[in-house]
């Protein structure tokens, strides 16, 4: 049970981290070009980049190494 609330906690924490991003790089690119639809496509790539590489750091965290083929030899 408690290794479910850690799952849901650490999946909380990355969407809030996603979403701050996005909304910063949303009002940055709108404060730079006054663009409101250009600040939507800033906001969605930085939200979506920030989820791939944090999945990125999830799989390289979570990828185990093959144990040697001869351990005397390590």
């Amino acid at each position: 049970m408690l290794d479910d609330i850690r799952r849901y906690l650490d999946a909380t924490v990355a969407i809030a981290i996603m979403a701050t991003l996005g909304i910063a790089s949303g009002f940055i690119a709108s404060g730079l070009t006054g663009d409101r639809n250009l600040a939507f496509v800033a906001a969605g790539v930085a939200f979506a980049l920030t989820g791939a590489a944090l999945v990125l750091r999830l799989w390289l965290a979570t990828r185990k190494r093959a144990p040697p083929l001869d351990p005397a030899r390590e």
